[in-house]
C-alpha cells in the first residue's frame, strides 16, 4: 500500500487489522502513527488502549497479551511494536497465532527499517493485512512535504525558499524537520501568527548539511582521498539521499563546477554564471570558488567516470552500492 493510500484510508475510518510500516523514512512513518492514534483512540481513554513495544526490550509474549486484550470503553485497541527488524525467528514464529487470525477488536502495527517479505510470516501478515513501504523520498517528490512541515510549524514558505532548504538539507524529512524548526524558533512563530520564510532566514540558522558533504566529497575525489571520498559518500546516505539519489547530486555538482570554470574563462559576473548553471544566487561563489581551486583535467576525468556509472547502476540497480564503491575506485586512481 502507498503512504498516500494509507493516509486517504485513516481519514475515512477505514483500517485494517494489521499494519506493517517498514522503510527508513521515520518521519512519514511517525505521521502515519500519529494519524492512527488520533482516528483509532478516543480523547481520555488513549492510556488504557494504547501499548507501544520495542523489539530489543520486551517479551514477545506481552506482545500477544496486548493484543488479544479487549479495549476499554472503546471500539479499538492500538498495539505498536517498533524495530520489528530486531525480531528473531523465534519471536515471530510466537506472533503468528495472531498474525494468521487477527483479534478484530486491535489494530497491530509493526514497525521496522526493513523486512524480508520472502519469509514465510511477512507473506503471511501481507495476506491478512497491509504493508506500507515508506522508502526516501527523491527531490522531485519533496516540495508538498516540506510544506506540510512548515505548516505545522506555523510558517508560510515558497516554492524558491523550498529550493534552497533542499539545496541545503537534502531529502532526510527528520533533518528536514528539525531545521524547519529552527526557523520557526528564531522567526518566533506561533499559533494566528504564520511567518513568511526568507531565503536570509535560511541562510541565517539552517545547517548546509548536504551542500558542505558534496563539496567535501568533490575536494576528496579531486585529491585522489579514497577514504575521504567513501566517508562522505557514506554521510549523504546517510542524510536521506540513496544510492542513485547520491550518483545523481554528484554528477549535478560536477557538471556546476566544469560550467562555472568555462563560465569564469569567459568573465561572466556571479549572476551572471548563476543564471548559466541554473544554481540560486544564495549558493553560486562557494561554487566558483572550488571551480577556481579544482583541476579541470581531473574534473573531466571524473565526470566521465561518473557518467559510465550512471550507465551501469540503471542496467543493473540492484548492485548500485557496488558501482558507488567502484566509482570512488575509479576516480581515486
Amino acid at each position: 500500500m502507498d503512504p498516500k493510500v494509507l493516509t486517504a484510508n485513516i481519514d475515512k475510518g477505514t483500517f485494517s487489522p494489521l499494519y506493517l510500516f517498514v522503510g527508513e523514512e521515520t518521519f512519514m512513518i511517525d505521521e502515519a502513527l500519529k494519524q492512527l492514534r488520533e482516528k483509532v483512540l478516543s480523547e481520555g481513554l488513549s492510556d488504557f488502549n494504547l501499548n507501544v513495544f520495542y523489539a530489543s526490550d520486551c517479551d514477545v509474549e506481552q506482545v500477544k497479551d496486548a493484543i488479544e486484550t479487549l479495549p476499554m470503553m472503546a471500539q479499538k485497541r492500538l498495539v505498536i511494536l517498533k524495530q520489528c527488524h530486531d525480531l528473531t525467528a523465534g519471536e515471530l514464529e510466537s506472533l503468528v497465532p495472531v498474525i494468521e487470525k487477527p483479534v478484530e477488536s486491535t489494530i497491530f502495527v509493526m514497525v521496522g527499517s526493513k523486512a524480508d517479505m520472502r519469509k514465510k510470516f511477512f507473506k503471511t501478515f501481507e495476506a491478512q493485512g497491509e504493508v506500507v513501504k515508506f522508502a526516501r523520498l527523491f527531490d522531485n517528490q519533496l516540495n508538498p512535504w516540506v510544506q506540510y512541515i512548515a505548516k505545522k510549524h506555523d510558517l508560510r514558505i515558497s516554492e524558491q525558499v523550498i529550493e534552497v532548504l533542499k539545496e541545503c538539507v537534502g531529502a532526510n524529512l527528520s533533518e528536514m524537520n528539525n531545521e524547519i524548526a529552527k526557523v520557526a524558533q528564531f522567526l518566533g512563530a506561533k499559533p494566528g501568527d504564520v511567518k513568511e520564510v526568507t531565503i536570509d532566514d535560511i541562510g541565517s540558522v539552517v545547517s548546509q548539511t548536504r551542500i558542505e558533504t558534496v563539496f567535501e566529497l568533490v575536494n576528496c575525489m579531486g585529491k585522489q582521498d579514497r577514504a575521504g571520498s567513501f566517508m562522505h559518500l557514506a554521510h549523504l546516505l546517510d542524510h536521506g539521499q540513496n544510492e542513485v539519489g547520491v550518483l545523481a547530486l554528484t554528477i549535478r555538482h560536477f557538471r556546476i563546477l566544469l560550467l562555472c570554470q568555462e563560465a569564469i574563462k569567459e568573465g561572466l559576473s556571479a549572476s551572471q554564471i548563476a543564471s548559466r548553471v541554473g544554481v540560486h544566487g544564495f549558493f553560486i561563489k562557494d561554487y566558483m570558488e572550488q571551480a577556481k581551486l579544482q583541476d579541470s583535467r581531473k574534473l573531466l576525468q571524473i565526470y566521465d567516470v561518473l557518467l559510465d556509472t550512471d550507465r551501469a547502476l540503471k542496467s543493473n540497480p540492484l548492485s548500485s552500492h557496488l558501482w558507488l564503491e567502484n566509482l570512488v575506485l575509479q576516480s581515486c586512481s
